[in-house]
């Protein structure tokens, strides 16, 4: 099993950056493999609608090496902070650089955060739509985290709120209990 966790935050210190490799820890404790890819790392060129049919036909190497990386994983977790009462523009445009069905059959986790608990979880209800849109399977569950959940060291955030540590065990139970029946019973094949 193959999961994909999309980093939706260009800061240099990000909750987000920090919730989703917590949460890729837990995931290489159940042994599965992973790959992370970080938006401000790896940033995508603004899509491209000639492309949108076929994105591995997208001159662009870094467009291609995403759409690889969507395509291989079995299933994803999406993160973003909350930008302006949604998720970030870096995330919609990766997502822009898929196909429309690209998240066939692929389970799909969604966490965000935002800097305090009342609008921490919107990233996260505009992000079920979109992913609906291509034809990704949204968890039920979804973790939104505020700026008091973690604590600072000297290398970035840390999470601390050991309530969201449970959920965030829960999250990667769900994600790969569902991700492990997809595939081996395919939903949607054509």
């Amino acid at each position: 099993m193959k999961i994909l966790l999309v980093c939706g935050s260009i800061a240099q210190q990000s909750h987000t950056h920090a919730f989703l490799r917590f949460i890729e820890d837990l995931l290489k404790k159940q042994k599965v493999e992973t790959v992370f890819w970080d938006l401000r790392t790896s940033p995508l060129p603004i899509a491209l609608p000639e492309y949108h049919k076929d994105p591995l036909k997208n001159p662009d190497k870094t467009v291609q090496k995403f759409v690889r990386a969507v395509m291989d994983a079995d299933g994803l977790v999406l993160g973003s902070p909350l930008y302006h009462g949604s998720y970030s523009g870096v995330l919609k445009n990766a997502l822009d650089n898929l196909q429309y069905d690209a998240l066939r059959n692929k389970p799909v986790a969604i966490v965000s955060n935002g800097s305090n608990i009342r609008n921490c979880t919107h990233p996260c209800s505009h992000l079920r739509l979109v992913v609906r849109a291509i034809y990704g399977y949204v968890l039920q569950s979804q973790i939104g985290t505020a700026n008091e959940d973690y604590k600072v060291s000297k290398d970035g955030y840390i999470l601390a709120n050991e309530d969201l540590k449970e959920r965030a065990s829960r999250l990667v139970f769900e994600l790969t209990a569902f991700t492990s029946f997809l595939k081996k019973n395919p939903i949607n094949n054509n």
